[in-house]
C-alpha cells in the first residue's frame, strides 16, 4: 500500500502592520516624575511667555502686548541658551517687538496656536491626516506653513541663524504646538528609536529634504500618540506640580523627550511596529 505524506503550511491571517508608530511605554507615574524633575526655571519661562503670548495672540497685532511678548521671549530664549557660544544671537528687543507687530506674522502665529496637536494623526499606512475642522487641514499647506514660519522666526528674532533649534524654541514658547529639536529632545527621540535626529539640524530648504520631512512629520506622530494614550498622559500631568500643561500637549512631549535622554530614567516613549488584526 502506497502512503502519501502531505505537508501543510500554516498561513497567518492577513494583518495590518503599523510601522514606526510612537507609543507611550511608560506609566502615568513616569510622566509625573519627568514633569516634576524637569528644571523649575524652564517651567517658569514657558509659563511666563505663554501667559503674555495668549494676550498678544488674542489682541490686535499692533497692541502693547507685542512689547511685553518681545521682552519675555527674549529673556526666555536667553535662559534657554541663545546668545551663548555656538548659539545664535538674538536681535534687540525693539526689533523683535516691531516684527511681532506685523499683522501677517501675528495671524500666522495665531493660527498655529489654534492648531491642536490632537488634530494630527496617522492611518494604518502611516499616511498623515489632519482634522477637517483644524485651522490648517491640508497636509501640504501645513508643511509649507510650518517651515515658512520657522524661517520667518529665524530671520526676525535671530542674527545669522542656521539651525532649526532656536526658531523651534520660539514657536514652542509662543504657541505650544510642538517640541523644539534641541540636543536633549533629539537624544530623547533617538532613544525612542527614531533615526535621523543625531547632530545639528540645519535649516531645510523644503519639506522634501530629509530634515524638512522630520520636522513636518513629527506633529503627526505626536498627535497620534497623544490620542491613543490621552487618558494616561492627562493623568500624569494632573498628578504633577504643573497641571496647566494638559492644555499644551506639545510642551508635554518636549519635556518627556528631553527627560528621556537621561539614561537612568525609565523609557517613556518609543517608536514601535505593531500588528493589528482586522
Amino acid at each position: 500500500m502506497t502512503s502519501f505524506r502531505v505537508n501543510y503550511t500554516l498561513v497567518s491571517p492577513p494583518s495590518a502592520v503599523m510601522k514606526n508608530m510612537l507609543r507611550l511605554v511608560g506609566s502615568s507615574l513616569d510622566i509625573t516624575s519627568a514633569i516634576n524633575d524637569f528644571r523649575l526655571s524652564y517651567h517658569q519661562d514657558f509659563a511666563n511667555v505663554q501667559s503674555i503670548a495668549r494676550r498678544y495672540l488674542n489682541s490686535p497685532s499692533g497692541s502693547a502686548n507685542a512689547a511685553l511678548l518681545a521682552q519675555a521671549l527674549s529673556t526666555a530664549l536667553r535662559n534657554w541658551g541663545a546668545c551663548r557660544r555656538r548659539s545664535p544671537m538674538l536681535r534687540p528687543v525693539p526689533q523683535i517687538e516691531s516684527a511681532l507687530k506685523n499683522k501677517r506674522l501675528h495671524e500666522r502665529l495665531l493660527r498655529l496656536s489654534q492648531q491642536s496637536l490632537a488634530s494630527f494623526s496617522l492611518n494604518l499606512q502611516e499616511h498623515r491626516l489632519l482634522d477637517s475642522d483644524a485651522p490648517l487641514n491640508d497636509v501640504g499647506a501645513f508643511d509649507q506653513e510650518i517651515l515658512g514660519i520657522l524661517n520667518t522666526l529665524a530671520e526676525v528674532l535671530f542674527i545669522n541663524n542656521t539651525s532649526v533649534t532656536y526658531p523651534m524654541k520660539a514657536l514652542l514658547l509662543i504657541t505650544g504646538l510642538m517640541p523644539a529639536l534641541d540636543s536633549q529632545v533629539r537624544a530623547g527621540l533617538t532613544r525612542a528609536g527614531k533615526a535621523g535626529f543625531t547632530g545639528q539640524q540645519l535649516f531645510p530648504m523644503n519639506s522634501q529634504q530629509a530634515a524638512g520631512r522630520r520636522i513636518c512629520e513629527l506633529p503627526f506622530y505626536l498627535g497620534h500618540c497623544w490620542t491613543l494614550h490621552r487618558e494616561v498622559f492627562v493623568k500624569g500631568v494632573l498628578e504633577s506640580k504643573h497641571k496647566g500643561l494638559q492644555d499644551t500637549p506639545g510642551r508635554v512631549f518636549d519635556i518627556l523627550l528631553f527627560m528621556q535622554n537621561q539614561a537612568t530614567r525609565n523609557q517613556i516613549l518609543a517608536f514601535k511596529a505593531e500588528r493589528e488584526w482586522p
